[in-house]
């Protein structure tokens, strides 16, 4: 009669096995040489120039891709943010510039500490109405006019500004985000140094600058080069006042408006109306996206609430993330070289396991970082050469094969081990 078998002490025996499974073959010098070929595959895949038409649309889809946008769309990540009682939208619809004169000289009556006008102007049109908004603009010394920052040059090094129409703006700021409208917006360059090193303003920047001057002075050294947007509040969380409704505002309304940071913009909460609504994070969608979800005016409102409560994104430098990358190839490619070498009918199941579970995992930390320690892991390249590493040890065994042959290269592969 068999003795039973004890499970607590086949517990141990277990943990054993599997950690012999992934270190065996760790220290091995096949085992180094072909996580080096992974990121060699890799490096040679990414510098191929190819243009073909079925692949350039998925290319596109997997660049804009980021796992972090779960955090928002998925887990509700900002959800039960309170609103920012420092911003207050107002939707300028398609007022005129009449309007828009009549607009900012009501709320300046409020006493706010700032007002931001997102809008460009681009030339002249009713010479009354122009009158009355340059003089609109000339007295109200708090307001923030934007324009548009284009380029010129071989290398889009000379910055010059359009849209600057009128001359008694107090001070102009750039509207415009330096990438493509199809693009999920997660970064903005506050910032803009040109090649005679002049340097220019965000619109974001400017409204900071001229509320906060401690929380611009960290905004500031923080945005010297691209700075990861942390979206924390849809336009639900914050104040919205439509002209109409403002129009008819009395002295007993002022609070809304004292000493705080006035945004004028362009607000339609209409999905189907994309006028200038751009991408974010926050869309529903956090992949395969086929409407924009946020006007311009709220992606400028993320930024300034970001920099005033100093709740920045802290981002692990990119030498990090790729040695994030060779250590996990290098232990699943340990794994891996296990499995071919000495079970090799089970290879194949065992490592699109663990290709699965893995991916999986990293995955879900990514997300967890980001959602509760706000620290972004960029790791795309961690689940590349997890798929990739599997197809490089054929290649890998065939040239070292071909090295023993030769060579008498010393390796763990022999002919027909299989």
């Amino acid at each position: 009669m068999s003795k039973p078998t004890d499970l607590h002490t086949d517990q141990p025996k277990q943990k054993k096995k599997i950690h012999r499974h992934i270190t065996k073959y760790l220290l091995e010098r096949d085992t180094l040489f072909a996580t080096l070929w992974v990121f060699l595959f890799i490096f040679i895949l990414g510098s191929i120039p190819l243009n073909l038409g079925v692949i350039n649309p998925i290319k596109l889809s997997l660049k804009d891709f980021d796992s972090n946008d779960m955090s928002y769309s998925k887990l509700g990540k900002a959800e039960n943010t309170p609103p920012d009682k420092n911003i207050v939208v107002v939707n300028i619809g398609y007022l005129d510039r009449e309007g828009l004169s009549l607009l900012i000289d009501k709320v300046a009556s409020f006493n706010p500490k700032v007002m931001a006008l997102d809008i460009t102007f681009d030339g002249p049109k009713d010479p009354y109405q122009d009158s009355l908004l340059s003089e609109t603009f000339r007295k109200n010394k708090n307001l923030i006019v934007g324009y548009t920052l284009q380029f010129k040059g071989k290398e889009a090094d000379t910055a010059y500004a359009k849209d600057k129409f009128f001359e008694k703006v107090n001070e102009y700021a750039f509207v415009n985000f330096f990438q493509d409208d199809i693009s999920t917006f997660r970064y903005v360059e506050p910032f803009y140094e040109d090649y005679a090193k002049k340097k220019y303003k965000s619109f974001s920047a400017a409204a900071i600058e001229a509320f906060d001057a401690d929380a611009f002075q960290k905004f500031e050294k923080k945005g010297e080069h691209k700075l990861l947007i942390n979206y924390s509040r849809r336009s639900t969380h914050y104040l919205n006042v439509n002209f109409d409704d403002l129009m008819s505002y009395d002295e007993s309304d002022s609070s809304i408006f004292k000493n705080k940071i006035v945004l004028f913009g362009y607000v339609n909460e209409d999905p189907n109306d994309i006028t200038d609504k751009k991408f974010t994070p926050m869309n529903d969608r956090f992949y395969g996206k086929s409407v924009p979800d946020m006007n311009g005016v709220y992606v400028h409102a993320n930024i300034i609430s970001m920099a005033l409560e100093k709740n920045y994104v802290k981002k692990l430098p990119s030498w990090a993330n790729v040695l994030i990358a060779i250590v996990i190839c290098w232990l699943h490619m340990s794994f891996f070289i296990h499995y071919y070498l000495e079970s090799h009918i089970w290879f194949h199941l065992a490592a699109k396991i663990a290709q699965v579970l893995s991916a999986i995992f990293f995955v879900w930390l990514g997300i967890y970082l980001y959602d509760k320690y706000r620290l972004k892991v960029d790791l795309k390249l961690s689940l590349l050469v997890i798929v990739m590493a599997v197809d490089v040890i054929y290649f890998y065994e065939a040239w070292a094969v071909w090295m023993h042959k030769k060579f008498n290269y010393k390796t763990v592969f022999k002919p027909h081990h299989h």
